[in-house]
């Protein structure tokens, strides 16, 4: 009888598992939408206003921003920073932005770019600039 017992309540738990995992996939399977109406299969990521710069880490990276817009560029660092286009043609350049400064810089043409800092070099970040 307690034989008996024992392997009823190891079927129930065994089907408890599945259960268990099986709302598990469900989920993962169904996840991942914001709620927001229009937001699905949007590709294009929000454009952002201002890069923040702190602990030296640009912040959000990767960016996106739209053709044209000037973009605030706030360095918390003590140190100073540049946000610095990393092709030789350099369609972008913040200059040098003092710690505790503020500066800017702006983005004329549509594509994807990969910037660094002039002073420690090793600072890299991203940026889409969108049409």
């Amino acid at each position: 009888m307690i034989r008996a017992a024992r392997g009823y309540a190891q079927q129930n738990m065994s089907k408890a598992i599945l259960a268990l995992a099986l709302t598990a996939v469900l989920l993962v399977g169904c996840g991942g939408d914001s709620g927001g109406a229009g937001d699905a299969g949007s590709a294009e990521p929000k454009p952002t206003n201002t890069i923040s710069i702190s602990d030296f880490l640009y912040k959000p990276d990767p960016a996106a921003v739209r053709v044209g817009q000037k973009v605030a560029v706030s360095n918390e660092d003590e140190e100073p920073h540049t946000v610095t286009d990393k092709a030789e043609r350099r369609a972008f350049d913040s200059g040098t932005i003092g710690g505790g400064e503020d500066g800017s810089v702006a983005f004329s043409r549509a594509g994807t770019y990969a910037y660094f800092c002039e002073f420690p070099p090793r600072m890299r970040g991203s940026v889409t600039v969108l049409k």
